[in-house]
């Protein structure tokens, strides 16, 4: 029988006995911290649930949470859960458009927000600002709210894509996704009951929901979240919070090694560094390894298994390597259509992985084939270490963020004097990946050219804007007319700046 994953949490602190210790951590801002015990915990989240059932909100009617505050967004998350309601992450920065559409995709019958013009563009039965309901949900009740008993493929909770190679998708995960998520924290760095962890990610993104949320209230730990939104600093946070564990991504971690605020004693601290999003470039590695000690864990998951399934193991670390898959996960390589054993784009497969995308059947026929996830993503295999080689596709992936170089290209193709683009990455001289426009025209007017695109990429998310901007007047092509977009990555690296 599947078990409400909410009721697994519940059942887990009662039979280890650590109901009174504590579960999260919500620092609000630099003076003010909440500290949650499980106990607590679990009657906010009972209480959530009642507020929610007293909107008349049914089973399997979904709800979206587009909010900073981590805590309101726990309870009312779990609330949902605990009583049959599907929650929606939400990113409370993503544009209009995709909230839009995920919202006309989804219909759910509650908006909860931080942004006005969300709630006033939309139609849904519930719209509520955060802090209003925040008050809403200081009416505590004493009446104890029942558990809803899942069927096997249940929907316990959906969260879309970043919308990246085109609409944002809807990835459906039933209660048992949620438990694999505890495979990284239980046997690989054989996280223990009061021990803490910290992330860097928001919870509405896959890796801390995953991460930094289900796993950890399944064994006990005491999980931290930040709300404050201006730079981060990592040993203030390690410092006073004293995490064993720190997650976060390759970009956090090249700033945090430039960071002179931050204090190297605290850092080494921390037993283990996690990083995921993409690939730990190798001398962002051998840097951290040498100024830090501790060396950073390379791991890798997807929106589609919630949790993490290729991971590096301690005291087997190797540079590049991401470790090997957990072991009960199936996994191969296709190439060319057939089972490599070296190389190719990696399928994986397990029961609690999600196997199908919402309001998506082109999508669903193209990723999720006779239960194997297409991840899209290429790997190779060297002496037993798996190595990411790549997207399959044209993506491009900077700040651990997909970039669809197209977006960028249509932009500067509006230019007059611009006849085409091409949008590359390029290895930056710290050896992280960033992207390279090149524009090429007849025009020797290089100057005007360049405040005209500088103006139209102003308004780009910063992981989206070019770190190079070149204008070319004659283009490396193949014989069949070809740009050779290697000779573009070329001529950035070769000139590095």
């Amino acid at each position: 029988m599947t078990i409400n994953i909410q009721k697994s949490i519940e059942n887990n602190a009662l039979k280890y006995g650590y109901l009174d210790n504590i579960a999260i951590t919500q620092i609000e801002n630099l003076n003010k911290t909440n500290k949650i015990t499980y106990s607590k915990l679990f009657k906010l989240i009972n209480n959530a649930s009642f507020h929610l059932l007293n909107l008349n909100i049914q089973k399997e009617e979904k709800i979206y949470i587009s909010t900073n505050n981590s805590l309101n967004f726990i309870i009312t998350f779990l609330g949902a859960i605990k009583v049959g309601i599907i929650p929606i992450p939400g990113n409370p920065e993503l544009n209009l458009e995709h909230t839009n559409h995920i919202i006309k995709d989804s219909k759910p019958k509650l908006i909860i927000s931080d942004n006005k013009k969300i709630l006033n563009e939309t139609k849904s039965v519930h719209h509520y600002i955060n802090k209003k309901w925040v008050n809403i949900l200081k009416n505590n009740t004493n009446i104890k709210i029942n558990h809803y008993t899942p069927k096997k493929d249940s929907v316990a909770f959906i969260i879309y894509s970043s919308g990246t190679t085109g609409k944002p998708k809807g990835i459906i995960h039933n209660h048992q996704s949620i438990e694999n998520t505890t495979n990284l924290h239980k046997k690989i760095i054989k996280l223990k009951i009061n021990d803490k962890i910290f992330t860097t990610s928001k919870l509405f993104f896959a890796y801390a929901l995953g991460n930094n949320l289900f796993s950890p209230l399944l064994l006990g730990l005491n999980t931290i979240f930040s709300d404050y939104n201006k730079s981060l600093i990592a040993s203030n946070i390690i410092k006073k919070h004293n995490p064993k564990t720190f997650f976060s991504v390759p970009t956090m971690y090249r700033r945090i090694l430039k960071n002179n605020k931050e204090d190297i004693k605290v850092l080494k601290k921390v037993k283990y560094f996690i990083s995921a999003g993409e690939r730990v470039p190798d001398k962002l590695y051998e840097e951290w390894q040498k100024k830090i000690k501790t060396k950073l864990l390379n791991c890798y998951g997807t929106s589609e298994t919630l949790a993490i399934i290729i991971a590096t193991r301690p005291k087997k670390e190797r540079i590049g390597s991401t470790g090997k898959p957990i072991d009960s996960i199936k996994t191969k390589l296709i190439s060319k259509g057939n089972i490599s054993k070296n190389r190719g784009i990696l399928h994986v497969k397990h029961s609690g992985f999600s196997n199908k995308y919402l309001n998506n059947n082109l999508k669903n026929n193209r990723t999720f084939v006779s239960g194997w996830i297409n991840t899209g993503d290429i790997w190779e295999i060297k002496n037993n270490h798996w190595y990411f080689d790549g997207r399959e596709d044209d993506l491009i992936k900077v700040a651990s963020k997909w970039v669809n170089p197209k977006e960028i290209e249509k932009i500067a193709n509006k230019i007059d004097e611009v006849l085409d683009a091409f949008c590359v990455t390029a290895l930056s001289k710290e050896h992280t990946n960033r992207i390279a426009l090149f524009l090429y025209t007849k025009n020797k007017n290089n100057n005007n050219i360049m405040k005209k695109i500088k103006k139209k990429i102003e308004l780009l998310p910063n992981y989206k804007k070019p770190y190079w901007i070149k204008i070319i007047h004659k283009l490396p092509q193949t014989s069949t007319g070809k740009v050779r977009r290697k000779a573009l990555q070329e001529m950035i690296e070769n000139n590095n700046e």
